[in-house]
């Protein structure tokens, strides 16, 4: 008989262990399941732009707004009486404004991208990408605009624009090392 409590003691033993295992799995599956559901791939992510980057971004909205609009006025309001368009493939031959304004009224909207604003104080100088239209043909722009701070608001100056696509700007080099001999 006294092997026969033993055996009786030993299960008793077990049980509570099991049970605590069979719980330990049971949390486990439960924690691991919902992780399991979620989709895999989220690469997706909101990109952060600073303050200017914004303002800038809104004003060249603005300024492909006002062009595409009927209100001529608006549009010049927002271009410094001197302003100038330079386009790198003849440099030495600027667009004067009013050129400007008439072929602003025909281009395409197109998307802005890898905007940069660096500011100056009462001078901005803001660069960025323009995407080719969509479902349109050309190709996309490398645009820097320089704005002028009138009051407590913003005129642009100059614009100079590039293809974006072009690679016949020579890659820089840094100049060669010169050994130290003394």
């Amino acid at each position: 008989m006294d092997g026969g409590v033993r055996n009786q003691g030993r299960p008793a033993r077990r049980r509570p262990l099991r049970s605590l295992c069979a719980a330990s799995v049971l949390v486990a599956m439960t924690l691991t399941v919902p992780a399991l559901a979620q989709p895999a791939d989220q690469t997706s992510r909101v990109p952060t732009v600073t303050r200017l980057v914004k303002i800038f971004t809104d004003l060249e909205a603005r300024l492909d707004a006002q062009a595409h609009s009927s209100d001529g006025a608006a549009l010049a309001q927002m271009l410094d009486p001197a302003f100038e368009m330079r386009v790198g493939s003849s440099p030495g031959v600027p667009v004067p404004r009013d050129d400007w304004l008439r072929q602003a009224r025909t281009a395409p909207a197109t998307p802005i991208e890898q905007m940069a604003v660096h500011d100056f104080g009462a001078v901005a100088v803001v660069s960025f990408r323009r995407g080719p239209p969509a479902g349109g043909s050309g190709g996309a722009a490398f645009i820097v605009d320089v704005w002028n701070r009138v009051g407590d608001g913003w005129r642009l100056a100059t614009r100079y624009a590039s293809d974006a696509a072009s690679d016949s700007i020579p890659a820089i080099v840094s100049p060669p090392t010169i050994d130290k001999r003394y």
